[in-house]
C-alpha cells in the first residue's frame, strides 16, 4: 500500500513538472474550463515554435490539448476574417448596384430641367393662342388668323418634341381630381357634375417618363353641400 501511494506522488510530481515546464518555456498559465479539462490560452503564432519537446506521456498530453487550443483559436479567427471579408463584398457589390442605378436614372432624367425651363414658352404660346379667338373675329383682313394658325404649328411642334424626349400633357378636363398630378386652383358648386370632376383646365401640366414635372392647375366640381 505504501508503494503504491509513492508511485501516485511520483507520478503527481511529474505530471506538476510537466505543467511548471510548460508554463515556463511559453510564459503562460494553465486555465482550468468549467468541465475541469486543463488547457493553455494562445496569443499569438510565433508561440507554437516555443513549445517544448515533451519528455514524457504527462507532457505529451499537455502539449496536444495545447496545439488542440491553438488549432480551436485559429479556426475562430479564420471563421471571422471570411465573415468579414464576406461581408466587405457585399457592401462593395451593394455599393456598385446602387451606383450603376443611379448613374442610369441620372443619364434617363438627364433632359428633366431643360424641360421644365421650357414649359414657360409653352405657356406664353398657350396663352397667345385662347387669347387670339376674341379678336380674330374682329380682323377683316384676316392677318390675325394666319398668324395664330402659325403659333398653332410652332406650339404643336413643341409638343410633338416634348413627346419625343418623353414628356407628355396631363390630361384634365372630364377626368377624377387627382393630387399627385393635379393642383385645384378652384372649387365650382352646381356645375351639373360630379364631386371632384376637372371642369376647367387653368394651366397644362406635364409629366416626364412617369415623374411629375409640373402638376396641372385645374378648377373642379364640389356640389353645395
Amino acid at each position: 500500500m505504501r508503494l503504491d501511494e509513492e508511485n501516485a506522488e511520483y507520478e503527481r510530481t511529474n505530471r506538476d513538472a510537466g505543467d511548471s515546464e510548460i508554463e515556463s518555456e511559453l510564459g503562460k498559465k494553465m486555465e482550468t474550463e468549467p468541465h475541469g479539462q486543463e488547457n493553455i490560452v494562445i496569443e499569438n503564432d510565433a508561440d507554437i515554435d516555443m513549445i517544448p519537446d515533451p519528455k514524457n506521456l504527462v507532457e505529451a498530453e499537455k502539449t496536444l490539448k495545447y496545439l488542440k487550443n491553438v488549432l480551436k483559436n485559429l479556426k475562430k479567427e479564420n471563421d471571422e476574417a471570411n465573415a468579414n471579408y464576406l461581408k466587405s463584398l457585399a457592401e462593395m457589390e451593394n455599393f456598385r448596384k446602387r451606383n450603376n442605378r443611379d448613374k442610369e436614372e441620372a443619364l434617363k432624367y438627364s433632359n428633366e430641367k431643360i424641360l421644365r425651363d421650357l414649359l414657360p414658352v409653352l405657356d406664353f404660346l398657350d396663352l397667345a393662342i385662347s387669347h387670339s379667338a376674341a379678336y380674330m373675329e374682329q380682323d377683316a383682313s384676316g392677318n390675325l388668323k394666319s398668324f395664330v394658325e402659325g403659333v398653332k404649328l410652332a406650339y404643336d411642334e413643341f409638343i410633338k418634341i416634348l413627346k419625343n424626349y418623353g414628356a407628355e400633357v396631363i390630361e384634365t378636363v372630364g377626368k377624377s381630381f387627382d393630387a399627385n398630378f393635379h393642383d385645384a386652383v378652384e372649387m365650382v358648386e352646381n356645375s351639373g357634375k360630379p364631386d371632384g370632376t376637372i371642369i376647367e383646365e387653368k394651366r397644362k401640366g406635364y409629366v416626364f417618363k412617369e415623374r411629375l414635372l409640373r402638376p396641372a392647375m385645374v378648377s373642379i366640381a364640389k356640389s353645395k353641400n
